[in-house]
């Protein structure tokens, strides 16, 4: 993964749109307990449509890298 990569964001729910996010941050630490790391999307929410918290499933573009 890469910034600048995008991904598809579906908030938890039947019926629920997908929304188009872009990665900002990679964090490069693992937790070697969990084999996990960091990562960071943002996306337009300007009406507010989405709340914070909410439980949602990424699909990442992993082709999609956007030019400076």
């Amino acid at each position: 993964l890469k910034t600048g990569m995008k991904a598809d964001v579906r908030p938890e729910g039947k019926g629920q749109p997908v929304y188009q996010a872009m990665i900002t941050v990679v964090n490069r630490v693992v937790d070697s307990a969990s084999g996990t790391f960091g990562v960071r999307l943002e996306m337009p929410n300007a009406n507010k449509t989405i709340a914070a918290g909410l439980a949602c499933s990424v699909k990442f573009h992993l082709t999609s890298v956007e030019s400076p």
